[in-house]
């Protein structure tokens, strides 16, 4: 489309809707002068130009009965509200009107009888401008705050999706994938919900578990008081402990907040209680007007109180990356300074054709592939007395409930209760609760991955590809020669013929032929096994 003025975008919105689809084709056209514009008669060229020549809105439809049928405005607003509830046969009632108007406006009886036609076709589809107007206006606003400032618009989206733990994982995906991080909660950073830092996004301390507002306000009441905490025994002096309780301090620790402080999380873990006692007792001393060496208590308890509680913290190494991770699902729900997935992320398209966003997409009973990790099993107990599953599967986009009927779930109990990342095969099930997977099979994803593939599978649709895409896909397979058997699927109205390609044309199964192949083929084209 290439619009260029906001009445394009406007247009846009209300043709972008199952009824008018049809039209985009030819509006694009005619927008980049690709086809000629034409009126039936001068007048409709003022009502149609900034459509260029199609009806699009209920609005055009009230002028056209007004200029071209001379109806009065009241009128012309009853003939919009017939065609918006989609009755024929209410709307022929008003066409001898139409037709009669249009002579008193000396409009020729056949132009007349096309233009009407042309009504009743947008009667199919007809939009209200005004709606649209607005919608494209809050569309073109958001659109370039994302363009313009798009940490600040993520935080924002993330803001407003916070109760949404799958949107929230398809928000943080995007971010990624514009180059935004988004950091774990930070204690001299984080402000309630999610906010900017820097050219990133931090987590805000409203999402950490078991940290309620008033540990929250207790917190950032704290920090602007002293401008920031200084180190962790500083933090324990300086904020209100009947609010930060020890619950608050654990999944702080556990999801990160204490790290810009300089000590491991498995460090501060094994000794904050210590801490928190010695901080309670100097605030006791200092409160009781003991005269001691914390007497000057601003410029010398710091260095004291470091001194004394440093000596507390074991020299224990950290928790291991799989560990980290877990603590931090465990304390926000996300997976945020990595994910299992990520070590795979190179290869997961060669063993996977889909993902939980495109899975959304497919139709229904379709069969797919794809792999995550398991965030909730509910166990149901057939009439057979058997028991099968709902298996809640996560991966970097989201995440999908798959079904696991009893023989397969008693197959695949083991590696769905274990901590690895599995790969499933199943079938798309559309209803009207939703989209979810019947699994078929499931594997651990790392045991997939280091599996040699023996074929790669290409699928054409030979009414879709042209003479370059075919050149393009020959030279592709000249530059990924290997030991795996080569197959082309070509699909047409009738039938389907599979080509093998023969010793000769033997390739190597790997990340970016899928993706350069699926680029030419279209996505989802090839497969390899």
């Amino acid at each position: 489309m290439k619009p260029d003025c906001i009445e394009d975008v406007i247009a846009l919105i209300a043709l972008y809707r199952p009824g008018p689809m049809n039209m985009v084709p030819e509006f694009i056209l005619r927008k980049q002068g690709r086809t000629k514009i034409a009126y039936e008669v001068p007048e409709l060229e003022a009502i149609l130009k900034e459509t260029y020549g199609v009806i699009v809105y209920q609005e055009q439809v009230m002028q056209i009965a007004s200029v071209i049928g001379n109806y009065t405005m009241a009128e012309a607003d009853t003939l919009r509200k017939l065609m918006s509830k989609k009755k024929p046969e209410e709307m022929e009632k008003e066409k001898p009107k139409f037709l009669q108007g249009a002579k008193v406006k000396k409009i020729p009886e056949l132009k007349a009888k096309k233009i009407w036609e042309q009504m009743e076709t947008f009667a199919e589809y007809g939009f209200n401008k005004s709606h649209s107007t607005a919608y494209a206006m809050i569309s073109y606003q958001t659109a370039y705050l994302k363009a313009h400032y798009p940490a600040e618009f993520m935080a924002a989206l993330l803001t407003s999706e916070k109760d949404n733990r799958d949107k929230i994982i398809k928000h943080i995906a995007g971010c990624k994938e514009m180059g935004i991080n988004v950091l774990p909660p930070d204690i001299n950073q984080s402000l309630r919900d999610f906010s900017v830092s820097g050219d990133h996004i931090r987590f805000g301390l409203a999402a950490v578990k078991n940290v309620g507002v008033g540990a929250i306000d207790a917190i950032i009441e704290a920090r602007n008081r002293l401008e920031k905490f200084h180190s962790f025994d500083h933090f324990c002096q300086h904020v209100d402990l009947r609010k930060v309780n020890k619950r608050v301090f654990e999944s702080l620790i556990k999801c990160g907040a204490f790290d810009s402080m300089g000590h491991k999380r498995r460090q501060l873990m094994a000794s904050y209680e210590e801490i928190i006692e010695l901080a309670q007792r100097l605030r006791r001393e200092r409160s009781s007007g003991q005269a001691s060496i914390f007497d000057n208590f601003d410029q010398q308890n710091n260095t004291e109180m470091d001194q004394r509680y440093e000596t507390s913290i074991p020299s224990i190494p950290e928790w291991d990356h799989k560990e980290l991770l877990a603590y931090e699902k465990e304390t926000l729900g996300f997976y945020v300074t990595g994910h299992p997935l990520s070590r795979f992320a190179g290869q997961l398209s060669t063993v996977t054709d889909a993902d939980t966003v495109s899975i959304l997409e497919k139709n229904d009973k379709e069969e797919v592939t794809f792999c995550g990790v398991v965030s909730n099993i509910r166990e149901v107990t057939t009439k057979k007395k058997d028991i099968m599953a709902y298996v809640t599967i996560e991966d970097l986009k989201g995440s999908i409930t798959v079904i696991f009927f009893a023989d397969i779930y008693k197959k695949a109990y083991p590696l769905l209760h274990g901590e690895e990342p599995v790969l499933i095969k199943g079938s798309v099930d559309v209803s009207e609760e939703g989209v979810k997977i019947i699994a078929s099979d499931t594997n651990a994803l790392a045991t997939a991955i280091d599996q040699p593939f023996r074929a790669v599978h290409f699928t054409f649709d030979t009414r879709q590809l042209s003479t370059d895409s075919l050149e393009a896909f020959k030279r592709l397979l000249g530059k990924h020669s290997g030991k795996a058997d080569g197959f082309i699927h070509l699909l047409d109205d009738q039938s389907k013929t599979v080509i093998y390609l023969g010793k000769g044309g033997k390739l190597e199964p790997s990340s970016r032929l899928k993706k350069e192949a699926d680029r030419i083929l279209g996505s989802g084209s090839t497969q390899f096994i």
